[in-house]
């Protein structure tokens, strides 16, 4: 539960926007600091002492034992960061990113890390690393993503170790070598206030590297813990807390009707990880028995959702001997998941052999059947224009019959229709609701669509930072249009130095 304070700042990064108490994010150095009484903290924080700035401003900040005032909180931390103590810069920079009692500044928040990486910090040394593989606030480097991500693992800081191992494959082993060899630095010359570090923190910030060329490192290896951890990876109590089997290497053979009805109802939803993780059940026969007309539908359902596991995924199982075989079979039969999946590799380019009047004939076909993905897809065609005369109450009544079916899908995409055709007179509280809800069980649809109602003050009071936390989260899951937007965002704040270009 978010702490909210009593002061009068009208700060857009203000009162529900603090982060929590004990906030395992910022780092506090020094223990006999934290014991001082407060009127004596003050003091020694007002005679220009670091560590009792650093000290004062966490306290304000959490509400610990003193009335919580965040933007008090960020002039002290701010004061200890310019006299160069490394955990205040630290801090200062988490803040700054997170736009926590100040304006959201990426780019002046990647200075105050990149200081206190410069000056040993591991856990800033696992943030810089970081932030030079998004492409969003500097250009993406691998070589100096892994420098301070290697930099980190050697510090000792846990969550830095699994990302070192994503980076391998990045950097070439000559590298890799200079590295370990320290012949190669990044490291400039300052002077900064000794302290004792600890790596007894947790990862910072919350951030995950996006790449959209992971399928790529696919091709190199890939293992069913990959599809697992993405959807460990989404961070949602409500999935993990629900799936009872074990989640690890067995998660995939061990699975019980319980689970697969869960898992089925998370897909459903609109999780791209939970959808591949369906397509490859049935593909391998694991917990469920093979059906490869039915593995094939989840993969194009996540792949329109951006999935790169999943795209890469379609295009292995589509080269099995008997597929095509299977999916001719299926249509000279009527079989509604045939006729969806015919149509969705030629959505996706898989497959050039139907016409578009073909295919949009086997999706309506697939449709007339009531089959949901066809009638949901279908209304997406209609609302969008795409392949079809655009007709959006034709598209809205699709899903309003795919709604009445019980689709969870179909509900969050007329939510979303809503917010995205608001006019000013609407009262949006049950659409907000609505998308709240798709969320926490794992729709991305419902995620991008939370950021763009934060950014543009749709159901709630305008704030960038959250916008940009949404899109954030929904890049990382693979939505490219999610990345533009965040990447519009940044480029609205942009500074006009060579440091800062990414492109």
């Amino acid at each position: 539960m978010l702490i909210f304070s009593q002061d009068s700042t009208i700060s857009l990064a203000f009162k529900k926007n603090r982060p929590y108490k004990n906030n395992p994010y910022f780092y506090q150095p020094d223990l006999s600091y934290q014991i001082l009484q407060q009127f004596k903290l003050v003091q020694l924080a007002n005679s220009g002492d670091p560590l009792a700035q650093h000290e004062l401003g966490l306290r304000l900040l959490t509400g610990d034992g003193i009335v919580a005032d965040t933007v008090t909180a960020v002039y002290w931390i701010k004061k200890a960061a310019s006299q160069k103590l490394t955990a205040a810069m630290h801090n200062y920079g988490v803040m700054l990113i997170n736009g926590w009692g100040t304006e959201w500044n990426p780019f002046t928040a990647y200075e105050y890390f990149l200081s206190a990486a410069e000056a040993g910090m591991s856990q800033a040394q696992y943030v810089v690393g970081i932030l030079y593989t998004d492409n969003l606030i500097v250009r993406r480097d691998w070589n100096k993503s892994y420098y301070w991500i290697k930099k980190s693992v050697d510090g000792g800081y846990e969550p830095a170790k699994e990302v070192l191992i994503e980076l391998s494959s990045k950097v070439s082993n000559e590298f890799k070598d200079s590295v370990a060899q320290n012949k190669f630095s990044y490291l400039s010359s300052k002077d900064f206030k000794d302290e004792e570090i600890s790596n007894n923190i947790q990862p910072s910030v919350g951030l995950v590297f996006i790449d959209f060329n992971s399928e790529l490192d696919t091709i190199r290896g890939f293992n069913d813990d990959v599809l697992l951890n993405d959807l460990i990876r989404i961070n949602n109590k409500s999935i993990n807390d629900s799936l009872k089997a074990s989640k690890d290497s067995t998660f995939f053979k061990n699975l019980s009707i319980s689970d697969l009805n869960i898992l089925s109802k998370i897909a459903e939803g609109g999780s791209p990880e939970a959808l591949t993780i369906l397509g490859r059940l049935y593909q391998t026969g694991n917990s469920t028995g093979i059906n490869l007309l039915l593995a094939a539908e989840y993969y194009i359902r996540a792949t329109i959702l951006d999935s790169p596991r999943s795209a890469y995924l379609l295009w292995k199982l589509i080269r099995e001997n008997e597929f095509y075989r299977i999916l001719n079979d299926g249509i000279n039969t009527n079989n509604p998941t045939a006729q969806f999946v015919w149509y969705g590799l030629h959505k996706l380019g898989y497959d050039n052999r139907l016409t578009e009047p073909d295919a949009i004939n086997l999706l309506k076909k697939s449709a007339e059947q009531n089959h949901l993905p066809a009638i949901i897809e279908l209304g997406y065609n209609y609302y969008s224009g795409k392949y079809i005369t655009q007709d959006k109450n034709k598209g809205i009544q699709l899903w309003n019959y795919a709604k009445d079916f019980g689709s969870i899908e179909a509900n969050v995409r007329l939510a979303v229709s809503k917010v995205f055709d608001l006019n000013k007179s609407d009262d949006l509280s049950e659409e907000i609701k609505i998308l709240q809800e798709a969320d926490l069980k794992g729709s991305l649809l419902a995620q991008f669509a939370l950021g763009y109602c934060y950014e543009n003050g749709i159901g709630f009071r305008k704030s960038i930072p959250e916008a940009v936390k949404y899109y954030r989260e929904a890049a990382q899951r693979g939505n490219q249009f999610a990345y533009q937007q965040l990447k519009r965002l940044y480029d609205n704040l942009r500074p006009a130095v060579e440091r800062f270009k990414v492109e």
